[in-house]
């Protein structure tokens, strides 16, 4: 259960932020560091899913 929820969460913080960060870099050209650090959390409790042995 903590590993699909862990998985989950890494995932949907990663394409929410990821996408914000990209979308503003791209469109309005400003690197926005909230967004960047949001998607480096959901990168790092996806890595921490992996490492969650399955019950």
């Amino acid at each position: 259960m903590l590993h699909n929820g862990l998985k989950y969460v890494g995932y949907l913080a990663m394409f929410i932020f990821g996408g914000t960060f990209l979308l503003r870099w791209l469109l309005r050209d400003e690197l926005l560091l909230d967004q960047l650090i949001g998607f480096v959390i959901g990168f790092i409790l996806l890595i921490i899913s992996l490492f969650v042995k399955k019950e």
